[in-house]
C-alpha cells in the first residue's frame, strides 16, 4: 500500500467514525423555535396548544374566477402576563405581520402562495395587551399562473401548513422587530385541499 493509498483509507475511516457518531444520536431536540410536534389522525391534524389558534383544521379551496382560494382566521390570544409587540406592514395597519409555510412531513414539498407583503419602513410597532387578542383573515391559495414556468402544480398549493406571525421581544419601529421564538408565534396545523 502506497502512502497515498494509506491516507486515503485513513481519511475514509475517519470519516466513517465521524458519521457513525452523528448519525446516531436520536435525541428529540425541540428549541425554542421548533414547531409542537405534529399529530395526524385519520389524514388531518390534531389541534395543539399552538400560541394562535386556527377556526379549523380543514380548509378546502374554492375554484373563483382567476384563483383557487381559501381564507384562514387566525386567531392569537395575548397569555404572556405583559404586553406583546408587532410588527406592522405601515402606518395603518392594524394587525401583524404574517406568512404561511408548510410544516411536518409536508416541510420540504414546495409551497406557492401568491400573497406578498409589500410594507413601508419605519411603521410603529402594534401592542397586543395581555389578556387582548387579535383575529387575522390569512389567504392562501393563489391566482391562476397560466404563465408561469414551470407550471403551477395543484399539489404545490395544498398540504399541511401553519400561520406565523411577526411577534416582536420590544416596542421599536417594525425594522428592527426582533421576533419572538417561532414557538410563541405560530399556529396550530392546518390542511389545505381541494
Amino acid at each position: 500500500m502506497n502512502s497515498d493509498s494509506f491516507v486515503r483509507t485513513i481519511s475514509f475511516v475517519a470519516m466513517v467514525a465521524v458519521l457513525s457518531v452523528s448519525c446516531n444520536d436520536t435525541t428529540v431536540n425541540l428549541t425554542e423555535n421548533s414547531p409542537p410536534p405534529l399529530v395526524v389522525e385519520g389524514g388531518l391534524p390534531v389541534r395543539d396548544a399552538s400560541p394562535i389558534q386556527t377556526d379549523s383544521v380543514v380548509y378546502r379551496l374554492i375554484h373563483l374566477p382567476g384563483e383557487y382560494r381559501a381564507y384562514v382566521n387566525a386567531t392569537y390570544r395575548n397569555t404572556s402576563g405583559g404586553p406583546v409587540y408587532f410588527a406592522k406592514c405601515s402606518n395603518k395597519s392594524t394587525g401583524p405581520i404574517f406568512s404561511v409555510g408548510r410544516t411536518g412531513p409536508d416541510s420540504l414539498r414546495t409551497y406557492m402562495q401568491d400573497f406578498a407583503w409589500a410594507c413601508v419602513g419605519g411603521a410603529p410597532m402594534g401592542i397586543i395587551a395581555n389578556g387582548d387578542s387579535v383575529v387575522l383573515p390569512v389567504p392562501v391559495g393563489s391566482s391562476d399562473q397560466p404563465r408561469m414556468q414551470p407550471p403551477l402544480q395543484a399539489e404545490d398549493l395544498i398540504g399541511l401548513l401553519r400561520v406565523n406571525l411577526l411577534l416582536c421581544r420590544a416596542a421599536a419601529n417594525s425594522d428592527d422587530c426582533q421576533t419572538l421564538p417561532r414557538s410563541q408565534r405560530q399556529s396550530n396545523a392546518f390542511l389545505v385541499k381541494y
